[in-house]
């Protein structure tokens, strides 16, 4: 597994690696070369350094193993010696005569000498005890102003206890009334221990005060004393552990000479009996204490000063001061072996995670208070990187417990369930006004027909998209956006269904529908390029703050954004041009009629045209109104050529005139709304159609194919249509000219249709070049 795990890492570095040498597809033809041969060379020299160094392992390796060899032998050879001076001892005290009385004689000496210091020491120790009693409660009252010596004070009661400890140890555990006498006497020192103890916590407790007024001397007498008990604790433990293998070698040993045993009793005689001593943990203890004091200073901070998510960002600041504080003026005191300022990052951070974690638990979090809470969690990591070099994975536990992306999906679906309730209401006001259009629609300042619905949709979705911007979160931006996105695609779909309703209703039923369906349509298409517009702004001022890894996520997004709002926009322009020529469609169902020929059919359209395009350039975006006009002249286009398939007759000079006249009329009152190059272009169908109707027998084939290069997608069967209802072609020769134009037509391939679709494409009553549907005359 390790090995897998340090080939994907290496892998992995690898990859990284050439990523940043080849950093455009030029790099591959400009820079391959060099980069291979820098490679090499790096792989050349990493190969004879590893060499190298293997050559060297392998001489260490050498020189361990003969060190062994030597070793054991010296080993060996000591032990011989060792074996040689036990047997000369043993020797020596046959020599010696009355070595037992000689013994006895020196232990009793010593036994003498040892009570008289004991004497001596019954003698002090009241006045000893007087003494450090009184030396503590002088540094108890002084305290503040740091006037006492730990140390002087530890020391004269560590004596005071080693005396207690070595008198209750020669009283034997058979002397009762010793005892007793004795720990009479010893009775006041363990409260004075205890309330020794208690002064040295206070002040480890105030550890933070005493390095803030440069008392750090004091400091370092605390440890200085935590330090020496805690090698009173080594030294009892060891002690122990002597003992108890002393007791086990003399249950298994039973040719122990006497001599050695009389040895090792004088010695246990020198040494002298103690009572065993408590083992202290000071430093166990002390440890413990700054963990307290750490989460006390965290708690009441932030109860006092930071409490709720609003002002959870200030703690960052005051763990960097703290941290900050520790390392400059704390630290230095502390042993190296304590690893202090680890140990206080520690704790201070484990205080940090357990507060965030009751913040995060609450069972009522905002959408913004999530943010707050995200947003601080980066900060806090990045000032603890920036600040005091302790990067991310040092920090253990994570805060939020590493739910920082779970909380960022809680944020998201608050947020787009506010966003959806939003938009439900508004859609709900919109609607319903829309359909009942009792008042005219607001009017902006530039005479354009607005609803300001767009003003109160972004509204919403720019505090959501400030929020996470604020929180440094862009993939979570992108994910809003993604999720605003489905919101506004429901949105779109009841704006198109309504107006395929109300569009409905206005043309099949007008005398039973309210009254201003063009003004609100204008005002709802108006108010979607006001969205597409504010939609741009958020895609062009914010994604460019964004990193580059999230940037062509949230255009592309907000992209989407526009085009479905224009769309709508599209569908109202179309809902528009629809109304329009439902009220022309007398006068286009009647062209190429009777009526068509003797009457002027065209004064109406243009006057009703006239009408509506007059509040189009008025009350309409100036972009949607291009695009209207653009709509409106080609299905004005169209409705001349879709007029063809009705039961009519073209009569060849009449008909042509006519076209013209009205061609001419026509393209004089599109130009007054449109470019005249548009209005030309369009129009050319019309006058396609006005060649086909005047083209003599003979010039029909080649005015067919001419036509069928600039429009690929010309229906065949509107071509028939057209020829077929000319007076001047009798019914064998136009049979001979379709059937020319039919085989001419099915060796087409239809390749020039794919690449270019004309205005006969949109042809109602033909279908475009490529359908099944067969032709009528087929």
């Amino acid at each position: 597994l390790n090995d897998s795990v340090s080939d994907a890492a290496v892998k992995q570095y690898a990859i990284e690696r050439l990523s940043k040498l080849l950093r455009h597809p030029d790099d591959l033809v400009y820079k391959a070369d060099d980069v291979r041969r820098k490679l090499a060379q790096e792989k050349l020299l990493i190969d004879a350094q590893l060499s190298t160094d293997v050559r060297r392992q392998f001489d260490d390796v050498q020189e361990g193993i003969e060190l062994l060899y030597s070793t054991r032998g010296q080993i060996n050879r000591v032990k011989t010696d060792m074996q040689q001076v036990d047997r000369l001892c043993n020797q020596a005290q046959s020599y010696l005569t009355n070595f037992d009385r000689i013994q006895k004689i020196s232990i009793a000496n010593r036994n003498f000498v040892r009570a008289n210091e004991f004497y001596l020491q019954f003698n002090e120790f009241h006045e000893q005890y007087t003494l450090v009693r009184q030396m503590l409660a002088d540094a108890q009252t002084h305290f503040e102003h740091g006037d006492f010596n730990l140390l002087r004070l530890h020391y004269f009661l560590h004596k005071l206890e080693d005396f207690r400890s070595r008198a209750l140890g020669f009283t034997g555990v058979n002397d009762a009334d010793s005892a007793q006498t004795l720990q009479q006497m010893f009775g006041g020192l363990d409260a004075l221990v205890a309330e020794f103890e208690a002064f040295l916590w206070h002040v480890a407790n105030s550890i933070y005060d005493l390095s803030l007024r440069g008392r750090a001397n004091v400091v370092v007498q605390l440890l200085k004393v935590v330090e020496a008990e805690e090698a009173a604790d080594r030294a009892q433990e060891r002690e122990r552990e002597g003992a108890g293998l002393a007791r086990r070698q003399s249950a298994i040993s039973s040719t122990s000479s006497a001599a050695s045993a009389s040895a090792a009793a004088a010695a246990a005689l020198a040494r002298g009996p103690r009572k065993e001593r408590r083992v202290k943990h000071y430093r166990q203890k002390l440890l413990e204490l700054i963990q307290s004091m750490v989460a006390r200073r965290v708690d009441d901070f932030i109860a006092n000063e930071a409490a709720g998510l609003d002002a959870i960002t200030e703690v960052t600041g005051f763990v960097v001061d703290e941290l900050t504080f520790v390392a400059e003026a704390v630290a230095p005191a502390f042993p190296p072996s304590y690893f202090i300022f680890d140990v206080f990052v520690d704790e201070y951070h484990r205080a940090v995670v357990r507060n965030a974690d009751a913040l995060s638990s609450a069972d009522d979090l905002e959408g913004g208070a999530i943010l707050a809470l995200l947003r601080w969690v980066r900060e806090y990591y990045t000032a603890m990187r920036k600040e005091l070099s302790i990067p991310r994975d040092r920090l253990r536990p994570p805060l939020l417990d590493g739910r920082e992306d779970q909380l960022a999906q809680e944020y998201l679906d608050i947020a787009v369930r506010k966003i959806r309730e939003w938009v439900a209401n508004l859609m709900r006001t919109e609607t319903a006004s829309f359909a009942a259009r009792q008042d005219a629609p607001t009017m902006a300042e530039d005479g354009l027909y607005v609803t300001n619905a767009s003003v109160f949709l972004f509204e919403i979705v720019n505090q959501n998209i400030d929020v996470v911007i604020g929180a440094q979160r862009a993939k979570l931006l992108c994910d809003l956006v993604a999720e605003c996105n489905k919101v506004f695609q429901d949105l779109a779909k009841q704006w198109r269904d309504l107006l395929e309703v109300e569009k409905a209703k206005q043309i099949d039923t007008p005398d039973t529908v309210a009254e201003g369906l063009v003004d609100y349509t204008m005002s709802l298409a108006n108010e979607q390029i006001r969205s597409v517009v504010q939609a741009e702004t958020i895609r062009d001022e914010t994604g460019d703050r964004l990193s580059r890894s999230h940037q062509e996520r949230f255009k592309a997004e907000l992209s989407q954004t526009m085009d479905i709002f224009m769309n709508v926009a599209e569908a109202a322009t179309q809902t528009l041009a629809d109304i329009v020529f439902s009220d022309l469609r007398p006068i286009t169902s009647a062209l190429y009629t009777v009526d068509w020929y003797q009457d002027d059919l065209l004064q109406p359209v243009i006057e009703t045209l006239m009408d509506y395009c007059q509040d189009f350039h008025d009350h309409l975006d100036k972009y949607l109104y291009k695009r209207l006009m653009q709509d409106l002249l080609s299905r004005f286009a169209l409705s001349y050529i879709d007029a063809v398939a009705a039961k009519v007759k073209f009569y060849k000079g009449k008909t042509s005139e006519k076209l013209n006249l009205e061609l001419h009329r026509a393209t004089k009152f599109f130009k007054q709304h449109m470019d005249a190059g548009a209005v030309a272009e369009t129009l050319n169908v019309v006058r396609i159609l006005i060649s086909l109707i005047d083209s003599t027998p003979t010039m029909i084939f080649l005015e067919f194919f001419s036509v069928k290069k600039q429009y690929p997608d010309l229906p065949l069967q509107l071509v028939e249509d057209i020829l077929s209802k000319r007076d001047d072609l009798e019914k064998q020769q136009l049979k001979s000219i379709l059937e020319s134009l039919r085989q001419k037509f099915k060796g087409d391939t239809g390749s020039s249709l794919a690449k270019q679709r004309t205005l006969f494409s949109k042809l109602k009553n033909y279908p475009p070049l490529g359908s099944t549907t067969p032709g009528r005359f087929f």
